[in-house]
C-alpha cells in the first residue's frame, strides 16, 4: 500500500478531543482550563461533527449534561464516548487518518497507529493513550496499520503534497526512537505519510516540554505558504532559535517555491511563576473555520488579521488560551482531525 497524509485544511469527517482529567496538570487553573476546553469543543461543533473521549462512564454522564444545550443547538453531531486515557493531548497519541492506495489504484481510508511514549517517557503511565488509535479504528470500522515507531502528531505538519515540517530536537531525540539514524527516521516517516521531502527546523520554544513540537513553531496554511513564529525581543530566550527557524525555512523556500510569513510571538506568558509555551502557531483548521489561540496581548489583532488574509473563506475564531497553555498545550494539541479521504 502507498499512504498519503492529507493537509489539515482538506475535508474532515470529525474532530476528536479528550476531556482533561488530571487536575495536577492544570493546578492552579483547573476550572479555567476545563472552561477553555468547553469553548474549543463548542466552537468546533459549529462547523463539523465532534467526538469527545471520556475516561469513565461517570465522566461521560457529566459531560453529556455539560454539553446538552450546546449539542441541542448544533446541526452537527457530538458523540461522547467512554475510552480510558492518561492525558488529554490527543494530537500526540490519536490515530492519523490517511489515504491508502493499492497497486490497482483502489483507495481506502486507513488509520495509522504510531507509538506514543509520553514525549520521551516524561509522564508515565501512557499505556491507555497508546491504545486510543485502536479504539478510534474500531469505532469507525477503519483498517489500522500498527507502526513500531514513536511519532507524535504535534511534531509534524504536512502540506498534503509531500512536504512535511518537523524539528531535529524532537524527531531526532534519542528519547523517541533510540539507535535510529536520521536517514532511517526519514525513510520511516516518508514511507507512511507519502512524503517527497522533510523540512527540518532547529528547536522549540522556552517552556515547551515536548522537546520542540513544530506546531508551536511553524505551520503550513496552504500548500505553498508557511506561517513561522518570530520573537521580536532580541533579549528573549526564544529569539535566536526562532530566527534560525526562519533562516532555514527561507532556504527551503528558494528551491521549493514557498512563501514564508513571519508571525509575531505573543508576549511572555507567566502563570504561577511558570513560563508557558504561548504561541499563535497552535491553531486548528476546521472545515469552515480556524480556531486561533489568543492571549489578551497587543499582538493578537495583528495575528488575527494575518489569519483572515490567508484563510479568506474560513471564519477566524479567537479563543483565549492563557489557561490552556499552563498545561503545556493549546488548541491544536487538544485535538486530532479525522480526515475524510
Amino acid at each position: 500500500m502507498n499512504f498519503f497524509l492529507p493537509a489539515e485544511w482538506e475535508p474532515q469527517r470529525a474532530i476528536w478531543f479528550t476531556w482533561p482529567q488530571n487536575a495536577d496538570t492544570w493546578t492552579p487553573v483547573w476550572p479555567d482550563a476545563k472552561a477553555t476546553y468547553e469553548k474549543v469543543i463548542a466552537a468546533s461543533l459549529r462547523f463539523q461533527d465532534v467526538v469527545l473521549l471520556a475516561s469513565t462512564s461517570e465522566l461521560q454522564t457529566e459531560l453529556l449534561k455539560r454539553f446538552e444545550s450546546i449539542a441541542a443547538h448544533s446541526k452537527y453531531r457530538l458523540d461522547i464516548l467512554v475510552c480510558p486515557t492518561n492525558d488529554s493531548w490527543i494530537r500526540d497519541y490519536g490515530g492519523m487518518t490517511v489515504r491508502a492506495v493499492d497497486a490497482q489504484g483502489s483507495a481506502k481510508q486507513t488509520l495509522l497507529s504510531f507509538q506514543f511514549n509520553s514525549w520521551g517517557g516524561k509522564y508515565p503511565p501512557w499505556d491507555a493513550d497508546n491504545a486510543v488509535p485502536g479504539f478510534m479504528a474500531r469505532h469507525r470500522g477503519y483498517e489500522i496499520v500498527e507502526i513500531p515507531f514513536v511519532l507524535e502528531g504535534g511534531s509534524i505538519d504536512a502540506n498534503g503534497e509531500g512536504l512535511l515540517l518537523t524539528t531535529r530536537s524532537c524527531l531526532l531525540n534519542p528519547n523517541r526512537n533510540p539507535g535510529k539514524t536520521q536517514k532511517e527516521i526519514e525513510e520511516t516517516v516518508s514511507r507512511y505519510l507519502g512524503l517527497k521531502e522533510i523540512l527540518w527546523l532547529d528547536s522549540g520554544i522556552d517552556g515547551d516540554d515536548t522537546d520542540g513540537h513544530v506546531d508551536d513553531l511553524a505551520r503550513f496554511v496552504n500548500a505553498r505558504t508557511v506561517f513561522c513564529a518570530v520573537e521580536m525581543d532580541a533579549k528573549d530566550e526564544n529569539y535566536a532559535a526562532l530566527r534560525r527557524n526562519v533562516s532555514e525555512l527561507e532556504a527551503y523556500a528558494q528551491h521549493l517555491g514557498l512563501e514564508v510569513v513571519e508571525v509575531p510571538m505573543p508576549g511572555r506568558q507567566i502563570r504561577a511563576g511558570l513560563r508557558t509555551p504561548a504561541t499563535y502557531m497552535n491553531f486548528l483548521i476546521l472545515n469552515g473555520a480556524v480556531l486561533v489561540p489568543v492571549f489578551q496581548d497587543p499582538r493578537d489583532d495583528v495575528t488575527l488579521a494575518l489569519f483572515a488574509r490567508f484563510f479568506p473563506v474560513r471564519e477566524i475564531v479567537p479563543i483565549d488560551c492563557r489557561a490552556l497553555v499552563y498545561g503545556q498545550g493549546a488548541i491544536h494539541c487538544s485535538s486530532m482531525q479525522e480526515a475524510l479521504v
